[in-house]
Parts: structure tokens; sequence; C-alpha cells
């Protein structure tokens, strides 16, 4: 099955407001039921694309090559944010929300400073939350106890018998039932992605992977419907799946995909 296509810098712009957006309500969503850790990744995960929706609009403007100019500026925004919660803090999570939008904005000019605190959303609903003594304590219920290398082999085990299961619903003529099947054993597949390259980015709380599976299952609820036939079925959920992940996220997930 082909792998997604690349994007155009604009339709990543587009992407990064919109998952921007997801990420906010999901944030009200988390706050509601009580989930501190969570609530305030993707709460942070909402900042930081709102943020590179910003670079995108200055950089436009400014550079005669602003593709590349974005990713490298977003790219070098990632690599200096910090967790929201950084270990020992205390207060609420509002308040480690606005402590890590300080450390963001603190290299930035003032007019770019101005400009990212405008694009973000105001969350006081997480003023309600304690900040979270202990984010790896999330990680480790995420993973059911296991360590991060066993939860992503058994995820993927399950993930090519639930295929093997769609394939043989797929032969029997069930299509509906072998889409659903294939749609299972993507999500583990996706999920044991996410853990992997979260602990290779030296991510131990996981918290980028609460916010990409926020992005990935909101991705596919938004579906307005799937196209007749297992194989354009699969292919429209794997394309909406990596909407709103990166293109280099968007590749490496499709390869870790079980074949179809």
């Amino acid at each position: 099955m082909a792998g997604t296509p690349r994007r155009s810098a604009e339709e990543r712009y587009a992407q990064c407001m919109a998952n921007a957006q997801v990420l906010h309500e999901a944030t009200l969503r988390l706050v509601n039921e009580q989930d501190a850790p969570q609530a305030l990744a993707v709460a942070w995960g909402a900042d930081i694309y709102a943020a590179q929706a910003v670079l995108w609009e200055r950089i436009m403007g400014a550079a005669a090559a602003p593709a590349r100019r974005w990713y490298l500026a977003a790219d070098a925004l990632l690599r200096t944010s910090e967790s929201p919660a950084p270990a020992g803090s205390s207060g609420s999570c509002g308040d480690a929300l606005i402590a890590a939008r300080t450390r963001l904005l603190a290299d930035c000019d003032e007019a770019l400073s101005s400009a990212i605190a405008a694009a973000w959303s105001p969350v006081p609903e997480l003023d309600a939350l304690p900040v979270p003594l202990d984010l790896e304590e999330s990680a480790r219920v995420r993973l059911g106890g296991m360590s991060a290398s066993a939860f992503v082999a058994h995820r993927r085990s399950e993930a090519m018998a639930q295929m093997q299961t769609a394939q043989e619903l797929r032969v029997k003529g069930e299509t509906a039932a072998a889409v659903q099947a294939a749609y299972e054993s993507d999500f583990l597949s996706l999920e044991a992605y996410l853990v992997e390259s979260a602990v290779a980015a030296g991510d131990a709380a996981l918290q980028t992977v609460t916010i990409r599976w926020e992005l990935a299952t909101a991705a596919i609820q938004h579906l307005p419907g799937l196209p007749a036939g297992f194989l354009p079925g699969v292919a429209r959920i794997r394309q909406a799946m990596c909407s709103g992940l990166s293109d280099a996220d968007s590749v490496r997930l499709m390869a870790s995909l079980p074949a179809v």
C-alpha cells in the first residue's frame, strides 16, 4: 500500500492550526476526567503547534525559502522546549503551563513573543488540577507495568495476529468486519510506534505518546465514512491516522504497519 504523500508547507501550517485546536479540546476533556498528567501534556502540545503556526506566518513573508526556514525554526523550538512540569515542581497544572510558556518565549524577540502568546488558548480549567508529582507514573500505567521494549513487542505481536484475523474475514467476504479488524491492528501498531519513538527521543514520561495519540484518534473520529472495499477502507483509515503527524513520523509509522 502506498505511503502518505509529503505535504506542502501551506498544508503543514493548516495542520498545525488544526492540531492545536484538537489538543485544546482534548485538554478540556482530560481536565474533566481529572487526568492531570495527560491534560498537561496535551495542553503543552497545543501550545507547541500554535507556536509553530505563528513561526510559519512570520517566516513566509521574510524568507526566499520559507518552507525550509520554517522547518528549521520549528525543529529548534521543539528541541529547546522543556516538559511543562519539571521534576520537583509544585502548584497547579495551570501554574506549570504558565511557567513552561515563559521558558519557551524567553529566547523570542518581542514581536514574536507577543504573536505566539496571542495564539495560545487560555486554559483556566488547569488551575483546578494539582501538578502531577511523578509524570513517569502515568507512563508506567500506559505500559501496563511492562518495560517499553516489552510493551512494543507485545503490541506488535497483537497487531500481526489481528491483521491475520482481518485477512481471514476478507477471504470469507465479510468486508466490514475485516476493515474493523484491520483498524484494530493498526491502532495496536500505532501505540507501539509512538512508545518506541518517544523512548528513542528521550521522552521517558511518554508525553509525546499522549499528544500524538489524541491527534490520531481525533482524525479517525472525524472521518465522514469509508470507501467501499477492504483495501480502500484500510488506506483511508491509515491516511487519517497519519494526518496529524509530521511527514517523517507518517513515513515511519506507515512502514511499521502490518502488510495488507
